[in-house]
């Protein structure tokens, strides 16, 4: 039997063959899709130790507001090997089922580490940098050796600077290379001086004529909040475009994100000099700055429609928005404010007017509280930790490395399957006196959408999985028209490892949709590319076709240079994706034939 089908999709093309081997079954049936979650739970004591003596009976697990049954619990320390998983208690019309053997098996794939060390360069200064890093190679020496590690960087956009790794030296090296890598926190300081220069001389230009506290003062401060707001949202997308990459990477996932701190509502310290020279702050201190010049008494501006204003620049609602995004893709994010004691907003230098303002403890306290705020949002709803105030930060590293050594593992099926809605989730400890963290909830993904993670952690790290057996074979790249070079690529795939169900009109039916992306040596991620490909056999040929190989060739035109190819088969009927990752290189178009 030989089945064509030519199909055009964007800047693929395909043909279908069936080719025979042995014979296998057709499958029947219903298809049951399972759904599980994991919550990794870090429970301390009133002292700040690791609690890991808990059992299955002293937890409550509720997804919206609902009690819901553990089918997984093991506790993980970091001193002992994974304890074997304990079964679900029997239900009165079954035996009870014996424990596992004492011979505990390696850590499960899902429970395995990937941690993530996100140094934000557009948001850190050098000195910084420096200090912290020095400090996170002793972190990285002491992590377990089936850990694995990647590094990356915010340099206006997200770099992968070290796929995943547990090579120590690889780590170090590329550690020594983001040293070297510019960092724009020093211009945000800058800034910040700038914007208290402007109000300041455009309040002597215009007092003569306009008041002390003209309206025109509100244009520096709104031209400030606006242009720091769009660089938080740079930063907040490129650190979704991270979380994005790692949605498909199995097992749990923990994010450090090295930063100065991003600001939750941006510019709210220039909103807060207008208070003050408005005469609507604590007054605390600005006399000592102006010599006693205080302000006319005649504002024009008040307090508490400054602040007003200055909420309207809040990015509350985004990274709220990132939070519940990482907790979709199962990544945990810590947070390290590599500024340490030393953020007071005024650490450009000097110690004229600007800096003096900056000393105030209004303007302390809400360019601290700023830039802290974020952080700790990010940390407490994902189930991280985050560290502020800190110059040695050696403590604060080591108490992490145990929370990602020690931990309770615990998962439940939910009733619902790829329903794509937000759940929360809440868990409870009935020893008393005890602090419990763990994602808050999670965003219950369609069976597509966990295929285009998979797609993903494929063609940003090359993670593949392939339950479907599938075989990919790369052709001879050819000249197209035009830079581009073609790149033809064969797919094999056994059709008895496919859903294919019996319908009404008498034939087989199953459907296949092909995910394909390419990311090329810069870090230049193409559009996610689909092809939906339905599958059709006669019923007096089902046997006879299943055990034959379904044959797929697609063309890419790529360009030339380092290109990395993902291609995800994802079934339909079963739910069941396999994903397949590839480097090569393309030659350029003058050395094709």
């Amino acid at each position: 039997m030989r089945v064509r089908l030519a199909l055009l999709a964007g800047l693929m093309t395909c043909c279908v063959f069936l080719q025979g081997v042995q014979a296998a079954p057709p499958q029947f049936g219903e298809l049951i899709e399972v759904n599980v979650v994991n919550v990794d739970i870090h429970v301390t004591d009133r002292a700040g130790r690791l609690v890991t003596d808990l059992r299955r009976e002293d937890f409550e697990v509720f997804e919206d507001g609902k009690r819901v049954e553990l089918t997984h619990f093991r506790v993980v320390t970091a001193d002992a090997q994974p304890t074997a998983a304990a079964p679900p208690p029997p239900s009165p019309s079954q035996p009870a089922v014996a424990p596992a053997p004492p011979s505990a098996p390696q850590l499960p794939a899902e429970e395995r580490l990937h941690l993530i060390v996100y140094v934000d360069n557009f948001n850190l200064s050098p000195h910084h940098r420096t200090r912290v890093l020095k400090q996170l190679r002793g972190f990285l020496k002491d992590l377990g050796p089936a850990d694995r590690v990647m590094l990356a960087t915010n340099d206006m956009s997200m770099n992968v600077r070290l796929p995943f790794t547990s090579d120590p030296a690889a780590l170090e090296a590329a550690l020594d290379e983001i040293e070297k890598l510019p960092t724009f926190g020093q211009e945000s300081a800058n800034e910040r001086r700038q914007i208290v220069h402007r109000i300041l001389e455009l309040r002597e230009a215009v007092r003569v004529f306009d008041g002390p506290c003209s309206n025109m003062l509100l244009a520096p401060a709104e031209s400030y909040a606006e242009t720091t707001r769009q660089e938080v949202l740079r930063s907040i997308n490129a650190m979704t475009v991270l979380v994005n990459s790692l949605s498909g990477v199995p097992g749990r996932k923990a994010l450090l994100h090295v930063s100065d701190g991003l600001p939750v509502t941006p510019g709210e310290e220039a909103y807060q000099l207008l208070v003050e020279l408005c005469g609507g702050g604590t007054q605390s201190g600005i006399e000592d700055v102006f010599d006693g010049d205080l302000l006319d008494q005649n504002v024009q501006i008040s307090g508490r429609t400054l602040m007003i204003k200055a909420q309207g620049y809040s990015t509350v609602a985004d990274f709220d928005k990132l939070a519940a995004h990482a907790n979709a893709n199962r990544v945990t994010l810590y947070t390290l404010q590599a500024s340490g004691l030393g953020a007071t907003g005024a650490d450009a230098g000097g110690f004229g007017l600007e800096e003096r303002m900056y000393q105030l403890p209004s303007m302390q306290s809400i360019y601290i509280a700023n830039l802290q705020n974020s952080l700790s949002l990010l940390a407490t709803e994902t189930g991280g930790r985050a560290i502020f105030n800190a110059n040695d930060m050696t403590s604060d590293l080591r108490r992490i490395q145990d929370e990602l050594g020690s931990y309770y593992s615990l998962a439940y099926s939910p009733a619902h399957t790829g329903d794509a809605r937000q759940h929360r989730i809440e868990v409870k400890v009935r020893r008393p006196g005890l602090q419990v963290r763990y994602r808050k909830g999670y965003r219950d993904k369609p069976a597509i959408e966990r295929a285009v993670d998979r797609t993903l952690a494929a063609v940003y790290h090359g993670f593949e999985e392939n339950p479907l057996d599938v075989t990919l074979e790369m052709g001879a790249q050819r000249m197209t028209e035009g830079s581009l070079v073609s790149v033809p690529i064969k797919l094999r795939i056994p059709l008895f490892k496919l859903g294919i169900f019996p319908q009404p009109d008498g034939t087989y039916r199953g459907r296949l949709r092909l995910l394909v992306s390419t990311r090329d040596g810069k870090g230049g991620v193409s559009p996610m590319r689909q092809v939906e490909v339905p599958l059709q056999i006669p019923r007096e040929e089902v046997l006879y076709a299943m055990g034959k190989f379904y044959d797929y060739e697609l063309t890419l035109n790529l360009a030339p240079g380092e290109q990395h190819v993902a291609i995800a088969v994802w079934d339909e009927s079963t739910a069941t994706t396999s994903v397949l990752s590839r480097t090569l290189t393309v030659s350029a178009p003058s050395a094709t034939r």
